[in-house]
């Protein structure tokens, strides 16, 4: 709302531009920021994975079958995440069923699907196929996780690395705007022209379209790194 009575200050001298884009911008930004929660939930739910695909592995090392393995596994991630993690609310999901005598692979396949994180998936799917092939399971989940782990490890690192240029991004989306602002507001005649007539306002409009437009390539270079 602040951002829209600014934005429609700064640019049409009136609130009734703000009134009339307020809720579907309300939407649209509703829209993105869930998006934006999702990713933020999968990473969370990846790192998570990895540290569980490790404890599997290390008791399938010790001699334990999967399916004890998974269900031990349990209390290491109840004391380290939490009962209202994911990851613990998936693990139980998947014990309670080998409970009722759905296969390792099923459930784990499952897993994958509704993670909706593509390394889950990718793990769900040679999980299966190493257990039906009767291969080393202990061995392979550890060398995978090893893998992702470093993946993961270098996908933080390119994060922090870009955290000071998305700040600088943020500032200079914001630049534009407080500038008008401040014009608007410390010499009122010098911008009185362009929010009287029909020429002013259009060449306005076009000013609010371009700095939008800036706005949405600087985020999608951002995406992009």
């Amino acid at each position: 709302m602040m951002l829209c009575v600014m934005v429609s200050e700064a640019f049409f001298d009136s609130l009734i531009p703000a009134g009339i884009a307020y809720l579907p911008l309300t939407f649209f930004y509703n829209r993105v920021r869930s998006a934006a929660v999702r990713e933020a939930q999968k990473a969370k739910l990846k790192k998570q994975f990895l540290y569980a695909a490790g404890l599997l592995s290390d008791y399938l090392r010790s001699g334990y079958s999967i399916e004890n393995a998974l269900v031990r596994s349990q209390a290491e991630l109840r004391e380290v995440y939490g009962e209202e993690s994911r990851i613990f609310s998936e693990w139980k999901l998947m014990a309670a069923g080998l409970g009722i005598n759905r296969s390792v692979e099923e459930v784990f396949h499952e897993f994958g699907v509704r993670s909706e994180v593509e390394e889950i998936r990718s793990f769900s799917e040679i999980f299966g196929i190493v257990k039906r092939s009767g291969g080393q399971l202990g061995e392979v989940i550890g060398s995978i996780t090893e893998i992702l782990s470093g993946q993961f490890a270098v996908e933080e690192q390119i994060k922090t690395m870009i955290t000071a240029k998305r700040f600088e991004q943020k500032i200079m989306n914001l630049m534009p705007l407080v500038i008008l602002m401040y014009i608007k507001w410390a010499s009122p005649d010098f911008m009185a022209a362009m929010y009287e007539g029909i020429v002013g306002r259009l060449i306005m409009a076009g000013c609010l379209v371009i700095y939008a437009a800036a706005y949405f390539w600087s985020e999608q270079i951002m995406k992009m790194n």
